[in-house]
């Protein structure tokens, strides 16, 4: 059955059918006139029309509001992409850094060992400047214990055989402990290079 709702908009003329069909008890279904079918398009438009305007009026905060935040997010979105690329600039400006760091530290040591050339490649070590002045600090200490140990040896090898600076003085030889024929021969010697001189 139709509600009274359904009969408003049908016109007096539903109505009527309304009431017949209710009179009889039967249904009948009958094809709107062109009038008929006008009119309720005419109805239907109008509805669609405050039906749009009804969303329209709840929805404009919530449209103002989308709009804002889509506003919103392209400026974040716009901020975000220039973070980023200031992030990837100083991460480029941080490899070169690290790089000129690095032939810094490789200078460094070759710079050590070229003024010390008691050390070696294997002694002086590290990856930073502190780490190769820290190896500095030990290959100094090494370099002085060897050399107080050379020093060491040669006090104990010169002890064994001391030489006198200079030469020696010239004492006529002593024949204190020489048989009577010792000191013959050798004076004899003494004449003859005395002779040859």
């Amino acid at each position: 059955m139709e509600t009274d709702g359904d009969c408003e908009r049908l016109g007096d003329k539903g109505r009527s059918t309304k009431v017949a069909e209710e009179k009889t008890g039967e249904q009948t279904n009958q094809t709107p006139t062109a009038e008929d079918y006008a009119a309720l398009k005419t109805e239907l438009k109008a509805e669609r029309a405050k039906a749009q305007e009804l969303v329209a009026e709840a929805t404009k905060d919530l449209q103002d509001k989308v709009t804002r935040l889509e506003a919103e997010l392209a400026t974040r979105i716009g901020e975000l992409e220039t973070l980023q690329a200031e992030r990837r600039a100083t991460g480029d400006e941080l490899d070169g850094a690290k790089a000129a760091y690095a032939y810094a530290v490789a200078d460094f040591k070759e710079v050590v060992l070229q003024a010390n050339p008691l050390f070696t490649i294997d002694i002086i070590g590290g990856d930073t400047i502190e780490d190769i002045k820290a190896s500095i600090g030990k290959a100094n200490v090494l370099v002085g214990k060897v050399k107080e140990g050379l020093e060491a040896q040669a006090k104990a090898l010169a002890g064994l055989t001391t030489v006198p600076a200079g030469a020696p003085v010239r004492s006529a030889l002593s024949t204190d402990g020489l048989s009577t024929k010792e000191k013959i021969n050798l004076g004899l010697e003494q004449a003859k290079r005395k002779k040859e001189n």
